[in-house]
């Protein structure tokens, strides 16, 4: 990754990619957005809205990630403070 990320956001995605593929196995999961903070999954929401409401109320301006489990070469980053533009 490149320094566009802090040290936990890259740590987190890490551990999101570890458990990707096992995610998206599970029907329970698949396409769902899940908030992961401190390696660490949190939260798992039907939309990037839910995860982001609950996101903002648990940490507030702190760092986490929003993935949405996808296959692997689908899947996008979004960063909080990027989400602050908004």
């Amino acid at each position: 990754m490149d320094d566009f990320w802090t040290e936990k956001q890259q740590e987190d995605i890490a551990y999101f990619n570890e458990n990707l593929e096992t995610w998206s196995q599970n029907p329970l999961y698949k396409l769902k957005f899940v908030i992961i903070s401190g390696r660490e999954l949190k939260g798992i929401y039907d939309t990037f809205e839910a995860a982001l409401g609950a996101a903002v109320v648990a940490y507030g301006s702190g760092e986490y990630i929003i993935q949405q489990i996808l296959p692997e070469d689908e899947t996008v980053n979004f960063l909080s403070p990027a989400l602050a533009l908004v």
